[in-house]
C-alpha cells in the first residue's frame, strides 16, 4: 500500500571537531531531517556524544550556508538543546522561500553546520563541530516501511552494521524468539553508542531497555528494538523500517498481532521491532518482504 506524496531528506553530519565530545573516546555524531510541504518546511536535528555546558558557556547553533554572486551567505537556524547525557533533538520550521530574511530560499545553501559558540567573550571565532551537504528534499513516493534514506545514508547504515558483526564475538548469542520468521543469528547488544542512526523514535526504547538485538542472515541485517506491539511504541509508526513485530519467547502465546488481540494482552506482551537492511547496498527493506503496516 502506497502512502500519498512528501519531500523528505535525511543528512548525516560528520564530526568535525571531536573538542566538545562529552566522551573524547567516541565520536560526535548528528543527523538533519528535512521536510517539506504546502509552502513549508521544517528540520529535525539530532546529535549524539556533545557536551553540555549547564553554565551557558557554550551555546550550539545549527548555520546553513551557501554562496550568491561569489558572497557567501548564512542563515542561523536556531538553537540546539543537548541534555545532561550529550543527547539532544530539536525540532525547527523554516521558510523554505526564505531562510534569511534577505529572499534566499533553501535551495540557496549547500552546507549544515553545527557550531559551538561562546556566550562570553563575542570575539572568539566560531567551533564547528558537525557538517553536512544540504540535499533538497525530493518528492516520491513509497511504500510504508520503507523510509526517506539516500544513497549516503545506506552506506553509512551498511558501515554500522559491518563494524557490529566484526566484534559480535563480544556480545552474547540469544535466541529471543521461539519462531523466528527471519531464521537470524541473534546477538543482544548492550552498548548504545553502536545503535544506527536509522531511528531518532528508537533511542527512548533501547536506553529504558539498555539494549538492542542485531540479526545476521546471508542476505540481510536486522535490527531489532524492544516494544510492544503498540503504536506509541512502533519507531516512527514504521516509516523507517520497523514494521516487523516478534514476541519474545514466552510472550506469542498472546497473539498480540493479531487484529482481534486486545489491548490488554498487548500491554502485557513484550517483543522486538525489527528492521532488514541488505548487506550488498545498505537499503532498508520490509523484513516480510511485503508492504509495512501502522498499528493500532
Amino acid at each position: 500500500m502506497e502512502c500519498i506524496n512528501h519531500k523528505k531528506s535525511f543528512i548525516m553530519l560528520q564530526e568535525q571537531n571531536r573538542s566538545f565530545a562529552l566522551d573524547k573516546k567516541q565520536p560526535v555524531k548528528g543527523y538533519l531531517k528535512l521536510q517539506m510541504g504546502a509552502g513549508r518546511a521544517s528540520i529535525r536535528a539530532g546529535v549524539e556524544n556533545l557536551k553540555c555546558f549547564e553554565r551557558g558557556s557554550y551555546i550550539y547553533k545549527l548555520i546553513f550556508f551557501g554562496k550568491k554572486h561569489e558572497k557567501t551567505i548564512y542563515s542561523i537556524v536556531g538553537n540546539l538543546l543537548v541534555s545532561a547525557g550529550g543527547k539532544g533533538e530539536t525540532y525547527f520550521r523554516i521558510n523554505p522561500h526564505d531562510m534569511d530574511g534577505n529572499g534566499n530560499g533553501l535551495s540557496s545553501f549547500t552546507i549544515a553546520i553545527i557550531v559551538a559558540v561562546s556566550t562570553s567573550n563575542y570575539r572568539e571565532p566560531l567551533h564547528p563541530v558537525l557538517e553536512g551537504a544540504v540535499e533538497l528534499p525530493e518528492t516520491r513516493r513509497c511504500r510504508r516501511g520503507c523510509g526517506p534514506f539516500n544513497r549516503y545514508y545506506n552506506q553509512y547504515i551498511l558501515r554500522c552494521c559491518k563494524a557490529i558483526e566484526q566484534k559480535k564475538e563480544l556480545y552474547g548469542r540469544t535466541v529471543p524468539f521461539k519462531e523466528d520468521k527471519l531464521g537470524a543469528e541473534w546477538r543482544r547488544i548492550p552498548n548504545l553508542s553502536a545503535f544506527p542512526l536509522i531511528s531518532p523514535d528508537s533511542r527512548s526504547m533501547i536506553c529504558r531497555y539498555r539494549h538492542f538485538i542485531f540479526g545476521i542472515t546471508e542476505t540481510f541485517y536486522y535490527i531489532g528494538v524492544p516494544g510492544r506491539y503498540l503504536e506509541q511504541e512502533q519507531p516512527e509508526e514504521g516509516s523507517s523500517g520497523f514494521v516487523l513485530w516478534q514476541p519474545i519467547r514466552g510472550a506469542e502465546v498472546y497473539c498480540a498481532d493479531r487484529e482481534e488481540a486486545s489491548l490488554e494482552d498487548r500491554q502485557i506482551a513484550y517483543g522486538y521491532w525489527i528492521a532488514g537492511i541488505r548487506r550488498d547496498t545498505g537499503d532498508i527493506e520490509d523484513p516480510r518482504g511485503g508492504a509495512g503496516s501502522r498499528k493500532k
